[in-house]
């Protein structure tokens, strides 16, 4: 499970054991950054990296995670169930379009 479905994921997870929406997050984002960063150097060792897609990523993993954890302190934790159950129902709504048309 990459991108979308891997974050959901864990926070679903770290909800289940305990951890409030602001700390899943915290946890969640984290980990996709430790992700990304062996990704990164992977990619680096073997000398297939694009620079100029490489930049914009970085600045958005660093920037992104950031604009998240400021609105989610203002957001309300019924809100931020409600989101990601959204974003969970989307995903499998996707899933299930992506199966049927091919």
């Amino acid at each position: 499970m990459f991108g979308p479905d891997q974050a959901t994921m864990l926070m679903y997870t770290f909800l289940r054991n305990g951890a409030t929406y602001l700390q899943s997050l915290v946890f969640t984002r984290f980990q996709t950054f430790m992700s990304c960063t062996a990704a990164f150097i992977t990619y680096f060792i073997s000398g297939n990296i694009v620079w100029e897609i490489a930049i914009y990523y970085t600045i958005a993993s660093l920037t992104g995670p950031q604009l998240a954890l400021r609105v989610a302190k203002k957001i309300s934790t019924r809100q931020l169930k409600f989101i990601l159950h959204t974003v969970t129902i989307a995903l499998l709504i996707q899933l299930i379009i992506r199966v049927v048309i091919s």
